[in-house]
């Protein structure tokens, strides 16, 4: 009797994972980010105290200035930049999740940070076989690096604190349409910001409506 062959053993699996894991942790990179000054900002608004921009990185290039992702308008993702300077002698509270960006079709409520950078770096792949015989394969989607994702909720405007005569800024995601064209997406458009308040009395203040067509006609012509 012959003897019996050894198992052979995938001894290249292990590496060839680890290289493709340090590859994909390496291939995001955290961009530094410090919010313009609102009076540089052509769509901005002043009410009672309060100064807010808004400022929409609505191409790729502008986005990528700040993500490192070079296509994050084509993914379908548009990262709006929400600058906030507080001239008041008290602070104030502004609640990024409650916003909306207002179109002539409906209102669109902003992504949670880690959902807008899974849907930057989503892929559809498919499976070489399906669970199904004759059926369709199944689609299943890439992670985004770990980098990233700690970027897009590092960078995030969530509830942000404004101290008396400070400026303090984040940003809001809100998904598009993939390749869109910006200018006719956005045409007509405006951000809502309803959740502004005191810090020391916790009254509500106004709301804010800013009109994006200021920033949109700033866009370098094509």
């Amino acid at each position: 009797m012959k003897p019996r062959a050894a198992a052979r053993r995938p001894i290249c699996f292990l590496p060839l994972l680890l290289l493709s894991a340090m590859a994909l942790a390496a291939s995001y990179k955290a961009r530094p980010w410090t919010p313009r000054a609102v009076d540089s900002c052509p769509a901005k608004l002043t009410s009672e105290g309060i100064t807010i921009a808004v400022d929409p990185l609505c191409t790729d290039a502008l986005a990528r200035q700040v993500f490192d992702k070079k296509d994050i308008l084509t993914r379908g993702i548009m990262p709006l930049a929400v600058i906030v300077f507080n001239s008041n002698n008290f602070a104030v509270e502004v609640e990024g999740a409650s916003c909306e960006l207002n179109l002539t079709d409906g209102r669109v409520r902003p992504m949670a940070p880690d959902q807008a950078a899974q849907r930057v770096y989503q892929q559809k792949m498919k499976e070489k076989t399906s669970p199904i015989p004759g059926g369709t394969p199944r689609l299943k989607l890439a992670s985004a690096p770990a980098d990233a994702v700690r970027d897009f909720n590092d960078k995030y405007l969530g509830i942000k604190r404004i101290e008396p005569k400070s400026t303090v800024g984040g940003f809001l995601f809100f998904p598009v349409p993939e390749e869109v064209e910006i200018r006719s997406y956005l045409a007509d458009s405006s951000v809502y910001i309803p959740e502004i308040s005191r810090v020391d009395t916790g009254a509500s203040m106004i709301y804010f409506e800013i009109d994006l067509k200021p920033a949109i006609d700033a866009l370098p012509k094509k």
